[in-house]
């Protein structure tokens, strides 16, 4: 189990915590010595000091502050589309002024710089997550569809409902019902800012999320294709064949189509349980389509460029030439024209 030790540093500080390599600068002020990482994969690293970043604004800080967006979340535990998200925060009495977070370099990774983001809109709804302020994980998602890339949004208010709702694909009924409760919260929220110059994109945003996706990838790889796609979308959806019943991850049941995003465990980390659960696999696609599926493999490098994948998607999807919905082009636009 990876132990986090915090030092509060300062020109009098002894030299065996300042100049030891293996105390990390989170920054100035505030450094950290990780235990028992050698073994902790390079995503949980990086989460360990995005944590530490709020730890250190908050400790640097005399106003009191609230963390919003995807800094709440993160708080939540609940993940989203950034794996090193800015540093957003309410502060209480004048607008933070504060130089960004400088990259930090852990011995096998390097999480680079952060900036940090001073919102006006106060929070409703705080709780207390290891000693710092958060907002709701409702209000955090719905200030991202607002104030974020649709993609970062999309993702955000997917995992937002997965994890409020709990989601169980063995009990979907149940599941898909507190998933539009969550939504119907998140609706209440959004209506409180109707005059938001994205309002309209983080309707839609809030209308297309689905809690069924069981992590950022799927979610992602949802955004893609409702971006393209206004028909019938099933996350989870059970198939049977035969006396066999698979879950088909993003499903357009019209089309018998099936999206299978591959993260990247999905197949085991030994060299045994990847075989196994190749033969598993293979033997799943054989039988879905002899049934008539057609089934669409993506895998992370597959969205490395954004516009190339979501060509590929469309090509798939048959509808190139087809007119693409208000709602999903707003999707698409609003994210292209930000980058």
């Amino acid at each position: 189990m990876m132990i986090i030790e915090s030092f509060r540093t300062h020109r009098h500080s002894r030299r065996n915590i300042v100049n030891d390599p293996e105390v990390l600068t989170i920054r100035r002020g505030y450094r950290i010595r990780l235990h028992n990482d050698e073994q902790a994969p390079p995503w949980k690293l990086w989460n360990v000091i995005n944590i530490s970043r709020l730890h250190a604004l908050a400790y640097q800080c005399t106003q009191r502050l609230v963390f919003t967006g995807s800094s709440a979340l993160l708080l939540h535990g609940i993940p989203t589309w950034s794996a090193n998200p800015d540093v957003e925060v309410w502060p209480s009495e004048t607008r933070l002024r504060a130089t960004p977070f400088h990259a930090v370099r852990h011995p096998r990774t390097t999480v680079p710089r952060a900036n940090i983001i001073s919102r006006a809109r106060r929070p409703r709804n705080v709780t207390t997550v290891d000693t710092l302020e958060a907002e709701s994980p409702i209000e955090a998602a719905v200030r991202l569809a607002l104030n974020d890339e649709p993609l970062t949004g999309f993702v955000a208010t997917c995992m937002v409902m997965h994890t409020l709702s709990r989601f169980d694909r063995f009990d979907l009924e149940e599941s898909r019902r507190r998933c539009e409760r969550i939504r119907e919260e998140m609706h209440q929220e959004l209506s409180r800012q109707p005059h938001h110059p994205h309002y309209l994109r983080a309707h839609t945003v809030l209308r297309k999320a689905d809690g069924g996706c069981d992590n950022v990838f799927e979610a992602a790889i949802l955004w893609f294709v409702n971006t393209l796609y206004s028909g019938r979308i099933v996350t989870q959806l059970p198939i049977t064949v035969e006396d066999h019943t698979y879950f088909g991850d993003i499903v357009l049941p019209e089309l018998k189509l099936m999206i299978e995003p591959d993260g990247r465990s999905k197949f085991g980390s030994t060299d045994q349980e990847v075989r196994d659960n190749t033969n598993k696999w293979l033997k799943r696609q054989h039988e879905l389509v002899n049934d008539g599926w057609r089934v669409i493999r993506v895998s992370w490098h597959s969205t490395d460029d954004f516009g190339a994948f979501r060509e590929y998607l469309a090509t798939q999807l048959a509808i190139r030439h087809l007119k693409v919905p208000q709602d999903c082009l707003r999707l698409w636009l609003e994210q292209h024209q930000m980058h």
